[in-house]
């Protein structure tokens, strides 16, 4: 029986290295065919939806948000880029690094409502979410009042995020993932 697990075993991994090594040259050939060439950066540069004209507007919007920090161009350009592909940005730093003023910033950039919050184990949904709607609870409807809380926000800050109970982690969730908020 111990030899008929070490042939299996040893045809598996043969197998495998066989089925890696196929994806590797595929892998390989695609990288090949797709391979950028400069009359493409061109082509793409004169396209009708090309954000090619918007270049100054970024690079003006990077200005403002780093004007007057020291060393930020780059989470500067982070926090741009984040809000042209609708994706988070998570910044690691000690406190006074200014990582809340590049948020900030970068409501004003967009023009947008900006919340923030610091989290602790004892944060509560209604200071991420927003107090309930006592007029709703009369007509027995679980709404909140979410109008300057996170659902509402246009750039947000949550500043010690992995210091949040669970609770609050899984009910951001959503709200972080699917950029919905399920008021009721």
């Amino acid at each position: 029986a111990s030899l008929d697990a070490t042939v299996a075993a040893g045809t598996f991994n043969s197998r495998v290295e066989d089925t890696m090594e196929q994806l590797r040259v595929a892998v390989a050939k695609d990288i090949e065919h797709n391979a950028w060439t400069p009359n493409v950066l061109d082509n793409e540069k004169n396209e009708k939806e090309s954000c090619w004209c918007y270049r100054g507007e970024l690079h003006e919007a990077v200005d403002r948000i780093m004007d007057g920090l020291v060393e930020r161009e780059e989470e500067s350009r982070l926090v741009v880029l984040g809000l042209i592909a609708r994706e988070h940005v998570l910044f690691l730093g000690v406190p006074g690094t200014g990582k809340s003023v590049l948020g900030r910033r970068l409501s004003e950039v967009c023009g947008g409502l900006f919340f923030q919050r610091l989290l602790t184990r004892f944060t509560t949904p209604e200071e991420i979410f927003g107090p309930l709607s006592l007029r709703a609870l009369e007509n027995d409807e679980y709404r909140r009042c979410t109008e300057g809380f996170l659902p509402t926000a246009s750039v947000a800050f949550l500043d010690e995020i992995f210091k949040a109970n669970s609770a609050i982690l899984n009910t951001l969730l959503t709200i972080l993932n699917e950029r919905q908020f399920d008021n009721g």
